[in-house]
């Protein structure tokens, strides 16, 4: 790869057919799973949005595109608000966090329920595997950002993904600064696609908050650099807290390591869940033990997430990635 890589807009429907073989490779998809064209040109047409990377090296089926990012308006009940503070803040004079669990919308009567908010709903970003690794996920989702911002309509992005993932985990959340407290449990029922075929659909959905002090910081300070998401550098350690209860692993079988069975102290305390190195080639090796992470990571997120905690972070601990959990409700003063 050593052409010269360029992101624009798709306007056309040469550039939304393009756009389908591209999704089709990025997700080792069947045809049928594949965004219509009459759909993409709706939405691009109606507020939504279709952004692709281009290179001069990339795939004449794509016409050059090697990656993409796709959305469109929504509506919803924020459970975020962009900002995080750990147990304590606030009586140092910190802003909190209105952080309500989804369940709990349900306990509100009908005539107070929080009203929808507009959000634009982010459905796809993906790149091909030769082209990963680059920062090039980065730059479509800051291409995102600025498009939804100039539109002047919204500042609220949700979008689900794999927690298993451990690079989209880390590109989510601490790269971008989105927050996640939301736990959908087979939320796509089955799937069809080489990287989903054969498990249970889970997924987290994060808050990507484009204009708040959080994402501004980390887009201005590029957290994420190739260090840091080696674990390298002093930015990770400084984000781990003194107190955090880090969740442990075993050794497997299979040469990849296993979650332990550990309950979380959901106590105030802040967490670390670990997260698999590459939950690809373990499914690939040990179908079992790719359910053993998923059954642990719904677990653990749905517990954490019902008690008052946000994912915040991704950090290294214990020589191995994790998710940090803090615990951001505001009205109370321990879980």
């Amino acid at each position: 790869m050593t052409g010269k890589t360029t992101l624009r807009s798709v306007t056309s429907v040469e550039e939304v057919e393009q756009f389908q073989r591209l999704e089709q490779l990025i997700w080792q998809s069947p045809a049928e799973d594949a965004v219509p064209v009459h759909v993409a040109i709706t939405v691009i047409r109606n507020g939504g949005g279709m952004i692709v990377a281009y290179d001069d090296d990339g795939p004449a089926e794509t016409g050059g595109m090697v990656g993409l990012t796709f959305w469109f308006p929504g509506l919803g009940a924020p459970t975020t608000d962009g900002e995080t503070r750990r147990q304590g803040d606030k009586e140092r004079g910190r802003p909190g966090s209105f952080t309500l669990h989804p369940s709990q919308f349900a306990d509100f009567p009908l005539a107070t329920r929080p009203s929808p908010l507009l959000k634009m709903c982010s459905h796809m970003a993906g790149v091909l595997p030769d082209w990963q690794g680059c920062g090039l996920g980065v730059q479509l989702k800051l291409a995102q950002r600025e498009a939804i911002l100039s539109q002047g309509v919204t500042t609220w992005v949700t979008w689900t993904y794999d927690p298993l993932f451990r690079t989209n985990a880390v590109l989510n959340i601490r790269r971008l600064g989105a927050l996640c407290n939301t736990y959908k449990q087979d939320w796509y029922g089955v799937m069809k696609d080489g990287l989903n075929a054969g498990v249970p659909s889970d997924r987290c959905q994060v808050d990507w908050w484009l204009d708040s002090a959080r994402v501004k910081e980390r887009v201005e300070q590029g957290r994420g650099t190739r260090s840091e998401a080696r674990g390298e550098g002093r930015g990770a350690e400084e984000s781990r807290p003194p107190d955090l209860f880090v969740a442990s692993t075993v050794a497997s079988g299979a040469g990849f390591r296993a979650p332990a069975d550990t309950d979380l102290p959901l106590d105030g305390r802040p967490l670390a869940v670990p997260i698999p190195d590459d939950i690809a080639a373990i499914r690939r090796s040990d179908a079992g033990l790719g359910m053993a992470w998923r059954l642990s990571m719904r677990h653990c997120l749905i517990d954490a997430f019902a008690a008052g905690y946000v994912i915040t972070d991704c950090l290294p601990a214990a020589g191995e990635w994790h998710y940090l959990l803090e615990w951001c409700s505001e009205d109370r003063t321990s879980p």
